[in-house]
């Protein structure tokens, strides 16, 4: 896309693609506060989300990284399941950054205090 807007794709029934395209966008800006701001707008818990939001077929934690938005990165992995994390694959995808990277970081942060 030359626009460089997030295409984003709803796989749940009770609320559409706009509203997955409004989550998108501010990971995509970085825009934790807004974020926040839309869950209880919504109210919404990123945790019952996160499963059924897709940001150019990517898991949101993934767009954020591709995108630079490391705060916003940082709050999800931090808000998400654990079981989500493994069932979407965000752990394995982790495993392949630095591990400087911020985002890793909280999800390898989660991973050992749920292994100990």
């Amino acid at each position: 896309m030359t626009s460089g807007a997030a295409v984003a794709q709803s796989m749940l029934p009770s609320f559409g693609d706009d509203v997955a395209l409004l989550f998108c966008s501010q990971v995509r800006h970085n825009n934790a506060s807004e974020f926040r701001n839309k869950l209880r707008e919504y109210r919404l818990r990123i945790r019952d989300i996160y499963p059924h939001i897709r940001c150019n077929g990517e898991t949101m934690i993934q767009f954020a990284q591709r995108n630079g938005s490391f705060e916003i990165g940082r709050f999800i992995a931090y808000s998400v399941l654990i079981d989500d994390l493994h069932k979407l694959g965000d752990a394995t995808w982790a495993q392949n950054l630095p591990q400087q990277n911020r985002i890793r970081q909280v999800i390898d942060e989660r991973l050992e205090h749920l292994s100990q």
